[in-house]
């Protein structure tokens, strides 16, 4: 039994250890269940009452577009009925009959029969005006010119046809003509009947609708073109709106439907249902702004939210006070896990700073002789290239002696500043190689890749513009040598890829300076 004791001490031990890890996870997950469910069950819950405004805005767009498809087809239909009967009387009696005074009575009483009718008129083969409902005509009497005129004169066809919005040429009014052919004995062309509707006439019956204060409903041909719409803009009377949102709607899911939708006119999201009329070429949209219909439901959600943050405040501190009583007993070990943490942050910190020249803040010679091993060795591996940059400030002795030590720092410094924002890439090593001449240390490039790059860093110096009194060209420049091997192909080492890099950097310098040069390849 004795020999049993220290066995069941270290048990004892291990598990009261755990405990309170055990603890303060179950908290944990229990504070975090809690939370999760009440924001879970009410985020579900707004966004619920939100998909039901929003299926609410839908229903009710229908409805709107059905009664706005239902009253814009009877009105057009009125105006083809009253055609039919005046199309029949001058195909009988023939066109003069149209010049008889019973018949300019006919038409009056045809168009005081149908209220939505602005007027009744007729039309020879040449589009010269003979009779009309209208008593006073102030406009040019002629539609030779007209699109519903040229479509009769070139289509047999008997049946109405819907014509584009256009201005009266009687009373300069906006109206939608329905006209109908009439034909001679022979079948040859007569002329044509035509029933225009005021445009303002479908104005008042979509006014009668609430679409709230961003709403649009919109009557337009089967082509784009607007007949009218809400709000009223006279200017987009006639437009063409083919490209907009709405239209290609229309033409990618038939006859009817219903969608969110951003417009084309004012750039305002809506919840549109759009249809086409039974009997005519004609498309009827209405329209609720998702800002509108989402108005009270945010409302809504601002309340609910005050209250959840009430809520959730309450169970995060009391969430917050039972893991509190559990880490106070680890503080201590966290304290020195922090401690721990800080003192590898330094070291990393001190690490880094000896790797960094402190004047360019670019890397130094260790970085440089460190990374040159690395990058030697993976090049080997994988048998890729290795390129590297020598680059030296032209006459910057000159430089010093003119302008003093502390200006040639401030040179120096900014020079390294371009190179590390011109177009290095991440895996780029660029260092003070000692006094005024910078390396750069580029995997996976070869030597033509390594002259551009060169180019590339010498037009960026060349650049600044820094005035250099002792330079023929009167600003800092620098000379660039190039060099690359492939370590994992040749006979190459690292020692030898900087000699053939000097050799092109001394190369460049004897050309004249303020250039690249590369080891094997002329620049």
């Amino acid at each position: 039994m004795h020999g049993h004791l220290p066995r069941l001490r270290k048990v004892f031990r291990r598990s009261y250890q755990l405990r309170p890890r055990t603890i303060r996870a179950f908290a944990f997950a229990f504070v975090g269940l809690v939370i999760l469910s009440f924001v879970g069950a009410e985020g579900w819950s707004v966004w619920q009452a939100r998909e039901d405004r929003l299926d609410n805005a839908r229903l009710t767009t229908m409805n709107m577009t059905r009664a706005l498809v239902q009253q814009a087809n009877d009105t057009i239909q009125a105006a083809d009925i009253a055609l039919v009967g005046v199309v029949d009387v001058l195909e009988n009696d023939g066109m003069d009959a149209a010049a008889k005074p019973n018949f300019k009575i006919l038409l009056q009483r045809t168009a005081i029969r149908f209220p939505a009718l602005n007027s009744v008129s007729i039309y020879d083969s040449q589009g010269q005006g003979i009779a009309t409902s209208r008593t006073v005509i102030t406009g040019r009497f002629a539609i030779p010119d007209r699109e519903y005129f040229r479509y009769h004169v070139t289509h047999r066809e008997t049946t109405a046809h819907v014509g584009a919005p256009v201005r009266s040429v009687t009373s300069g009014k906006w109206i939608l003509p329905v006209s109908r052919r009439i034909n001679r004995p022979d079948g040859s062309f007569a002329g044509i009947a035509v029933a225009t509707i005021d445009v303002d006439y479908f104005a008042q019956y979509q006014n009668s609708f609430d679409i709230g204060w961003n709403g649009a409903i919109l009557l337009m041909m089967d082509n784009g073109t607007v007949i009218v719409r809400r709000p009223y803009d006279p200017a987009l009377i006639g437009a063409d709106l083919s490209k907009g949102v709405v239209y290609r709607a229309f033409l990618g899911n038939g006859e009817r439907g219903s969608a969110v939708l951003t417009g084309v006119v004012d750039g305002k999201k809506r919840m549109y249902s759009y249809q086409r009329l039974p009997d005519y070429p004609v498309i009827v949209s209405s329209a609720l702004a998702v800002d509108d219909v989402l108005a009270h439901w945010r409302e809504d959600k601002q309340r609910t939210t005050a209250i959840e943050a009430v809520v959730l405040a309450v169970l995060c501190v009391v969430g917050y006070r039972l893991i509190r009583l559990i880490d106070e007993r680890e503080q201590a070990q966290e304290e020195l896990r922090q401690a721990k943490g800080a003192l590898e942050v330094m070291n990393k910190s001190l690490e880094r700073l000896s790797l960094q020249d402190s004047l360019t803040g670019l890397g130094n010679r260790r970085l440089f002789d460190t990374a040159l091993a690395e990058e030697f060795a993976r090049a080997v591996r994988g048998g890729t290239p290795l390129a590297l940059l020598l680059i030296d400030v032209d006459y910057f002795k000159r430089y010093n002696d003119h302008y003093g030590h502390l200006a040639g720092d401030v040179c120096l410094r900014q020079i390294g500043e371009t190179l590390m924002r011109t177009g290095s890439r991440p895996g780029d090593v660029a260092v003070r190689y000692g006094g005024e001449e910078l390396a750069v240390l580029l995997p996976e490039t070869d030597e033509a890749g390594a002259i551009a790059m060169g180019e590339r860093f010498r037009i960026a110096i060349h650049s600044l513009e820094l005035l250099h009194a002792g330079s023929p060209v009167g600003i800092v420049t620098v000379s660039v040598g190039a060099s690359a091997c492939v370590p994992g192909l040749d006979s190459s080492s690292a020692e030898s890829l900087i000699q053939a890099t000097d050799k092109a950097l001394y190369v460049a310098k004897e050309s004249g300076r303020n250039q690249v040069r590369g080891a094997t390849h002329p620049t």
